[in-house]
């Protein structure tokens, strides 16, 4: 009888452990044993911010400080925005956050709405920078930078894109593009490929994303947990990604659902993830 109790109190103790936290985080390496860790971890942090519309809840001054705030309240090391249109929105989010200690990448003449890479000033410095087209049935645009961490050295490719809503055959090419794009400019470094990529799991864009190019690509939140909510506090589908390389492991990786004053700060939630660069 002792033991039998004693086996029903461990078996309720692993259950209530199974049943703690709400990170998505699924170990998507390739490899069996476990990664040996040789870097310093990081968190990046990808959020499409959405342009001003009529129909919205608010108005976009009227979300710019909960847009700010759930980036600080994150604070991300690295962060990719999409859906920053409006001149003065970008002037100001990037003043903000210039002076909470980030630096920028943002390339002028793009087609499309900016996409702007941020990064802390005192983790990362930037090494090379590029903006590329995606001109289909709606014009796109991206950015990559390479960062080299201030603690190591180490280096990283990052890519933030925004992929159009036209069809999965235009998309297929924005993956093509990228991939042309990490081909000619990632130098063989540990790759970060992140944005809204308006393409759901196990689509064909996705899918060339992922394992074209012998890139080997995984999702930071093992595909798991919607992103777009449409305002309503419901996820609708997973819609923005991080990708990344067989040379990084997904440490934690999150969907931020946060409200402020009963307001979301956009229609998308912003989604995180940490990493650290491995053997």
């Amino acid at each position: 009888m002792i033991h039998k109790k004693l086996a029903i109190f461990i078996l309720a103790l692993l259950l209530i452990g199974c049943g703690k936290g709400q990170d998505i985080t699924e170990d998507n390496s390739p490899d069996t044993e476990e990664p040996v860790s040789e870097g310093y971890e990081f968190k990046i942090m990808s959020f499409n911010i959405r342009n001003e519309s009529a129909n919205d809840p608010q108005t976009l001054d009227e979300r710019k400080g909960n847009i700010l705030q759930v980036i600080l309240d994150n604070d991300p090391d690295v962060l990719g925005v999409q859906e920053i249109a409006a001149d003065w929105m970008s002037d100001w989010l990037s003043s903000q956050l210039n002076t909470a200690g980030y630096d920028k990448y943002l390339s002028s003449g793009q087609f499309g709405s900016p996409k702007i890479i941020y990064y802390k000033k005192n983790r990362f410095t930037r090494n090379a920078q590029g903006t590329f087209q995606m001109q289909f049935s709606d014009d796109r645009a991206g950015t990559w930078v390479i960062l080299s961490d201030n603690k190591d050295n180490s280096k990283y490719f990052f890519c933030n894109s925004h992929w159009t809503t036209a069809s999965s055959a235009e998309r297929v090419l924005s993956a093509d593009i990228i991939l042309n794009v990490v081909k000619n400019n990632s130098q063989g470094l540990p790759l970060i490929v992140f944005g809204d990529f308006n393409a759901e799991p196990g689509t064909p864009e996705i899918e060339r994303i992922k394992n074209s190019g012998g890139l080997s690509l995984c999702c930071a939140h093992g595909e798991k947990g919607d992103t777009y909510h449409a305002w309503d506090g419901i996820g609708d589908k997973k819609i923005d990604w991080i990708l990344y390389s067989k040379k990084l492991s997904v440490k934690d990786a999150t969907v931020i659902n946060t409200k402020y004053n009963g307001f979301y700060p956009s229609d998308h939630w912003p989604i995180m993830a940490s990493v650290i660069r491995t053997k």
